[in-house]
């Protein structure tokens, strides 16, 4: 007796030729080949434009100053216009009726400003720690000082004779200087005079 073999599965009809199968695309790559071209060429080009104007607002124009007129503590200069100095002054010893505060101690700068025929502006002087670079602002409001035409602490572009400016510095009691005393007159481009200086 023989076994018959085991039944085939069904075959399934065959599908109809089709007359030609569609064309592979190109790839992505190729297919943006100039949008990727133009990418490359942009990105360098936008970080030097936004790098180029980060600077220019920071030193074009002369927005900063980065060049100091160097004057010893009795000497004077002229720049832009004006003669400065010399730069006078010390440390307040009696503060009662100002609003000082504690472990601080508070210097007063005089610093004589001739401009020529024309007034001259400025910027409110500052007074830097020449060992580590720190730097102070004025407090006239702060500590309780009322303004006073007799005593500014920034130049009077309005007036054309000679006149003083007179700024305090609150500075803590560890602070020993010397000091620099800056001031930038605004026709000054990149420069600012700096006054030598120890109370």
């Amino acid at each position: 007796m023989t076994i018959p073999p085991p039944p085939l599965p069904p075959v399934p009809p065959e599908e109809p030729a089709t007359a030609d199968a569609p064309a592979k695309g190109p790839s992505w790559w190729r297919s943006n080949t100039l949008a990727l071209v133009a990418l490359a060429a942009l990105l360098p080009a936008t970080a030097v434009a936004v790098g180029w104007q980060e600077w220019y607002q920071y030193f074009g124009f002369g927005a900063r100053a980065v060049t100091a007129v160097v004057v010893p503590e009795d000497g004077t200069t002229d720049l832009a216009g004006a003669a400065w100095g010399p730069v006078r002054g010390g440390e307040i010893e009696d503060v009662s009726g100002l609003d000082v505060p504690e472990h601080t101690r508070l210097i007063a700068v005089a610093l004589p400003v001739d401009p020529s025929t024309e007034g001259i502006g400025c910027e409110t002087p500052s007074l830097v720690e020449q060992s580590t670079g720190r730097e102070w602002s004025p407090v006239r409001a702060e500590i309780g000082l009322d303004w006073s035409a007799d005593e500014p602490e920034t130049c009077l572009s309005e007036q054309s004779g000679a006149y003083e400016l007179i700024v305090p510095f609150v500075v803590p009691d560890d602070v020993e200087g010397p000091f620099w005393v800056d001031v930038r007159p605004y026709d000054a481009g990149g420069s600012f005079v700096r006054f030598e200086f120890e109370p």
